[in-house]
């Protein structure tokens, strides 16, 4: 929401993955960095077989060098958490050197890279969104009409979309938020 004013977090769309009494753990989802998978993936001797200019994402402020791949094959990695129907959680690098050893990157599966991750320590997220600086958006069957987004909207949504259509999926017209406002500097892109 406009409210949160972290520079981490400003119009972030979170996935959150895990969250208890222990704290949450979840991914930054729109924010894309200016590096390729192929440069990461030289960088630590991997090998990349999908398109060259696909980009990275900022998973989060902590840990920024620790890779996370989220994609929809579950067959890639068998020790992949599976975090939502559809939507599988490869956290390690040699699952991830796993997956890309099986070529992956072809038409019908997809697939995101994040470095880094976002924390909360417990209770920490419970506050903030009593405090109005969280929406929680739920992630819904591609089929319903209930409020939320599908899973395959994580993959296939731009991710300078994402934050506006979140919103709009539960009913929010981000045009209408306080500090969301045309001249904040914080306007909704289209």
């Amino acid at each position: 929401m406009p409210q949160l004013v972290d520079p981490n977090f400003v119009r972030s769309v979170v996935f959150v993955i895990d969250h208890s009494e222990r704290g949450a753990f979840g991914l930054v989802i729109n924010h894309r960095l200016p590096t390729t998978i192929a440069e990461f993936a030289d960088a630590v001797t991997l090998q990349w077989e999908g398109p060259a200019d696909q980009g990275l994402r900022l998973g989060g402020p902590v840990e920024p060098v620790r890779a996370f791949l989220l994609h929809d094959q579950q067959q890639w990695d068998p020790l992949a958490e599976d975090v939502a129907p559809g939507a599988f959680l490869t956290a390690s690098l040699e699952g991830v050197r796993r997956v890309s050893d099986n070529r992956f990157g072809g038409a019908g599966r997809n697939y995101l890279v994040f470095l880094g991750y976002a924390g909360w320590g417990p209770g920490q997220l419970e506050s903030e969104m009593a405090q109005g600086s969280w929406l929680a958006v739920p992630l819904r069957e591609a089929a319903s009409d209930s409020p939320g987004v599908p899973v395959p909207w994580l993959f296939h949504t731009a991710p300078e979309l994402m934050w506006h259509d979140a919103l709009a999926a539960v009913g929010v017209d981000p045009a209408r938020l306080i500090g969301a406002s045309v001249g904040s500097g914080r306007a909704p892109q289209a």
